[in-house]
């Protein structure tokens, strides 16, 4: 069989793909990233203030709660952009593989 080649066009609108991937990536990775800063600054001030007396033991749960929700919504971005973008080039390789053969 005759593989087929790509046309130009073909080859630029997957360079675009792939490029709308990288920038989708890059945006849930500062998402998750602001949210891991977020975690840790809660965890910290809810420790600081409870070694120092300033926070109770119920607001001590509270903070570690708000953290552990931050933490939670700041993944389920990432953990769909990376899902997604998984699908996305499992279909745009096999669409290749497919054009490959004939």
């Amino acid at each position: 069989m005759k593989a087929k080649t790509l046309s130009p066009l073909d080859k630029e609108i997957i360079e675009l793909e792939l490029e709308k991937s990288r920038i989708d990536r890059e945006k849930s990775m500062l998402v998750l990233n602001k949210g891991l800063f977020l975690y840790f600054s809660f965890l910290f001030v809810a420790v600081m203030g409870f070694i120092n007396g300033y926070l109770s033991k119920d607001l001590l749960n509270i903070l570690i709660i708000m953290s552990l929700c931050v933490i939670i919504i700041a993944t389920l971005p990432y953990i769909k952009t990376m899902h997604k973008e998984e699908k996305r080039l499992e279909i745009l390789i096999d669409d290749l593989r497919s054009k490959k053969r004939g």
